[in-house]
This record gives structure tokens, sequence and C-alpha cells, in this order.
């Protein structure tokens, strides 16, 4: 099974304590009570707290994001609406200066940018308070980051996702929605290539892969956008959200992948109890789910 390298924090209110490679730590960066000549913080009009406030501990795939707003290391900023403008997916990395598996995936991270970018948009907030942003230009420079860094102000996504790991990515498409969530450092660019193809519909004719076709409605026949299925090995899960048809399209290696379904829009219920596997050769099926009231 593939290792993942996972650098353990535990978000204390004003303060992130971390545990890597089994050992507690807190922040090695130097604390000073002289304010910094440049913060992280976000920049008006950013998301009212009530709405980040209303999501804490509450995050998952499926959920839609509020709007927000960072300063970011390079002085250009970055506002999430605007960047789905013109992205089809925004990666939202979360990060810290201290963690060694950060520091390891980013260059990968930074590869995978790179061939995509005219699609996919990449936003690393730091989740430790004392990466300024004058700090964050130093990890920029030393690892050759291209793209868009910043803070998590406040923790918004990190307590919104109950994060205790880093590093720790949300993928978000063009309706603000969370579509996959993964905790844990990728090693090596491939991995990124194959999330965003998945996501971008572009992996269907890969060669050696086998397409999956799952079409989601309720008992009245209606489609069911934005059901989230998993995809399951015995190692893994890749899950992957209904379009606007219900359909679910995942295209991989084949395999006798089996199905979970991970969450549905409000008002609808599965109860199905019967084990869901697709053919290994690739395979279509339709899953039927009831709506409420």
């Amino acid at each position: 099974m593939k290792q993942i390298a996972i650098c353990l924090c535990l978000i204390l209110l004003l303060g992130l304590l971390a545990a890597c490679g089994g050992q507690t730590a807190v922040s090695t960066a130097p604390v000073t009570t002289e304010p910094p000549v440049e913060t992280a913080h976000a920049t008006a009009p950013g998301p009212g707290p009530n709405e980040w406030s209303s999501l804490s501990g509450k995050g998952k795939v499926g959920t839609v994001l509020p709007d927000f707003q960072v300063k970011t290391a390079d002085g250009q900023g970055f506002t999430l609406s605007k960047a789905l403008e013109d992205y089809k997916l925004v990666l939202i990395n979360l990060w810290a200066s201290w963690c060694p598996p950060c520091m390891t995936e980013f260059p990968f991270l930074e590869q995978a940018y790179q061939q995509y970018k005219d699609r996919v948009g990449v936003i690393a907030l730091s989740v430790e308070p004392n990466d300024n942003l004058a700090v964050i230009r130093g990890v920029a420079a030393d690892k050759g980051l291209s793209f868009p860094m910043g803070q998590d102000e406040d923790y918004a996504l990190a307590l919104t996702f109950n994060v205790t790991a880093i590093p720790t990515s949300l993928l978000v498409d063009q309706s603000r929605t969370v579509v996959w969530m993964e905790t844990g450092a990728k090693t090596g660019v491939e991995e990124f290539r194959t999330l965003f193809d998945t996501y971008l519909g572009d992996s269907a004719a890969a060669p050696g892969s086998a397409a999956y076709r799952i079409t989601v409605l309720d008992q009245n026949g209606s489609p069911v956008p934005g059901c989230v299925v998993n995809f399951c090995t015995e190692e893994s899960c890749v899950p992957v959200i209904a379009d606007e048809q219900g359909v679910v399209e995942f295209s991989g290696e084949p395999y006798a992948y089996h199905l979970q379904i991970l969450s549905l829009p409000e008002g609808y219920d599965y109860s199905g109890t019967d084990e869901l596997f697709v053919r290994a050769e690739g395979d279509e099926m339709t899953l039927t789910v009831t709506k409420l009231g």
C-alpha cells in the first residue's frame, strides 16, 4: 500500500500544535511581540464570520464554500469566485512552514500546476499564524513555487473541515463545491495529474484504463446531481460527484471497484443494503435513491 506521509496537528484557539514523525512540538517559527510588517489576513470583502461559523466542523465533500479573498505573497491577492471564472477547478492546499511532508509535496504540486494552470487554479494557505507573507515568500522562493500562497485566516478552512493533519487538500469546482478532499502528502506529480484528469473528465480515453458510469436517479426517475460516489479498491478510494444529469463517470485501472454512497444532497436518502460493485472491464449501472417528502 502506498505510504502516505502525514504531519499531525491540533488546532487550539489561536495557536496550532503539531505532531510530526511521532514527536509533539510547537511551531518553531520565532514569536515576536512586535506586529509584523505584513500579514496574510483576509481583505474585504471576505466571507462574513457567520458564513464560516455556520460551517464549523461540518465541512465534507459536497460542502459549498463561502466566497473568500486573501492577500497573497506575490501581492496579487486571491478571490475564490474570481479564480473559478478562469479555472474549471481550484485546489486549496493547507500547509505550514514547519511541516516536512508539506515541503516534500510542493515541488510535485508545482509541476502539475505548470501543466494544468490553464484549467486548474491552486492556492496554498498556511495554517500557522507565524507564517506571515515574508515567511511564505521565502518558502515559495526556496521551493520554486509560482502558484498563489497566503494564510488560512482565522483557520476558517481548517476549522470547517476539522483538519487535524497536514498537508490537507481540497478540490473545488465552479459552483464552489468541494468535490474531493485528502489528507497526506502526494509522493509524485503523477498523482496530481490523475486527480486533475479525473475531475476534468480527461481520463476516459487513457490507455490501459476502464470506464465506469453510474446514473443516480430518484424513485420518480429524475436525476440527482451532487451525489458523491466512492470508487474503492482495498487500498484507497476516489470520490466522484454526479453532474447535473445525475451521472457519475470514473475512469481508472480496470478493477472490480466497491461503490460507496459518500454523500447525498439534502432531502435525499439511500437505504440500500446490498454491496455494490462494478465489473473490472468497465460497467454502467443505475442507482436509485429516495427523494424525501
